[in-house]
């Protein structure tokens, strides 16, 4: 499925026909270029994420917290796929502001996919499902009056204060 998708991209991605530029316009990079590197990372960070669920333990909640990094840096393929068709519009139609919109997505998109595999690779790793217990010690000052604030309505008496001067 991970080849039929990428080999899509690559049909979408086809930079279309074009005349020839005349030797006296500056070239402005084409921002396809960057966007099919993009697609490659976000590619390679599936991959990755795949490795990492092949090699986790068996533990059912490390597994599930893989299987969901892996099924957004799969959703964030697909944006990528629509970024990519902006971008592919903007060009067309020579729209700098699309192009540079949709770049930044896809910029995003490459950033975020680096933190989801970071992220299963800590699911599989660490141990989630420990619970740990602190140990708190208090020390009263003896300046608080003696007594209990805290009981209900009725057993309180209010604390002696020592008298005014």
């Amino acid at each position: 499925m991970l080849i039929a998708l990428m080999l899509s991209f690559g049909a979408l991605a086809a930079p279309p026909p074009t005349a020839p530029p005349s030797p006296t316009a500056p070239q402005a990079p084409d921002p396809r270029i960057d966007a099919r590197a993009q697609i490659r990372a976000l590619v390679a960070g599936i991959q990755h994420i795949e490795r990492v669920r092949a090699k986790t333990p068996a533990n059912a909640l490390d597994g599930s917290c893989v299987d969901e990094k892996l099924a957004e840096a799969r959703a964030g393929l697909q944006i990528a796929a629509a970024e990519l068709a902006r971008l592919e519009d903007g060009q067309a139609r020579g729209d700098a502001t699309e192009n540079d919109y949709a770049a930044q997505r896809l910029r995003l998109l490459v950033e975020r996919s680096g933190e989801l595999a970071h992220a299963a690779r800590v699911c599989a790793t660490e141990e989630l499902s420990t619970i740990d217990t602190t140990k708190v010690e208090v020390e009263i000052s003896p300046s608080v009056p003696q007594g209990d604030p805290t009981r209900p309505p009725g057993e309180w008496e209010p604390p002696e204060r020592p008298p005014q001067q």
